[in-house]
């Protein structure tokens, strides 16, 4: 069993200012757990988007396609090789008023093989005439938009092409105030961030996230904070686990954590990575 001490994110629960510079969690730090396309997979094929004007579809998908290759993913515009992952939009324009609208597309990532279809909505508020004849920076915008939604998704994709286990977070006990729920929908969606698939708790050969939140008796206005967490085997065997720890203000949990339990999300999926990287596939027996 493995174990980990994770300091990074509880700075910020000692007082409501930004993270200390040496304990802010860096973007390396937070990278996805697998390589973004599953093996075997040939890029990304950006095809149709219908609904839009002819002078913003071309455009728009050849920036999309431009904006995952400066993310090092292969892709092209209508070439699907075998194998592509497939990604095409349905698009509709909203008048909002007289001098602007909404373009509303909802995109569709199609793995190869037959995997799961993942979609996402994507709005932009254009000034009117804009989709008629849209400009450099607007497509670069919207490129970047559609690729950051994207790129996720494509981990989760990988994920599940090559066997990775779904996560699933059952109680976090020990919290005071709201953080049992906080905590819980923090680390689900910094795991959703960094490309780990979350799944109901019924779901067979998911990976368990348990939490556990200890206080210590107030010394002098101030009291130490330890988190514990606890990654399992579905049969309950401990994976590993990540320990947090720090002095906060006296009470200042006991009602709402707010933004803290994020961060403290942050600090733990540090941790959690490491460990679900040494996790057994489900082909795995």
């Amino acid at each position: 069993m493995y174990r980990v001490l994770s300091l990074a994110a509880l700075a910020l629960l000692a007082a409501c200012q930004p993270l200390p510079q040496p304990f802010q969690p860096t973007a390396a730090d937070k990278g996805s757990v697998v390589a973004l396309l599953p093996q075997d997979t040939h890029g990304v094929a950006v095809l149709e988007v219908t609904g839009l004007p002819t002078a913003l579809s071309g455009p728009l998908r050849a920036a999309v396609a431009q904006a995952l290759r400066d993310e090092d993913i292969p892709a092209a515009v209508d070439i699907a090789h075998r194998g592509a992952i497939l990604l095409r939009g349905e698009a509709t324009l909203v008048p909002l008023s007289t001098q602007e609208e909404e373009l509303q597309i909802t995109w569709f990532l199609v793995p190869p093989e037959g995997g799961s279809v993942r979609s996402f909505l994507r709005r932009d508020a254009l000034p009117r005439g804009q989709a008629q004849a849209p400009s450099g920076p607007l497509l670069d915008r919207m490129a970047r938009g559609v690729t950051t939604a994207l790129l996720p998704m494509l981990s989760a994709a990988a994920n599940e092409a090559q066997g990775v286990r779904g996560v699933t977070i059952w109680g976090i006990d020990g919290a005071p105030g709201d953080g049992r729920v906080a905590l819980k929908r923090s680390l689900e969606f910094i795991l959703k961030e960094n490309g780990v698939r979350v799944v109901d708790a019924e779901t067979p050969e998911a990976l368990v996230v348990t939490g556990n939140v200890t206080l210590g008796k107030p010394i002098n206005g101030q009291q130490t904070i330890q988190l514990r967490w606890v990654l399992h085997l579905p049969d309950g065997t401990e994976l590993g686990t990540v320990e947090q720890e720090n002095q906060i203000p006296a009470g200042s949990l006991d009602k709402t954590w707010g933004e803290a339990a994020l961060f403290a999300a942050e600090g733990a999926f540090e941790g959690l990575a490491a460990l679900l990287e040494k996790a057994p596939p489900i082909s795995a027996k």
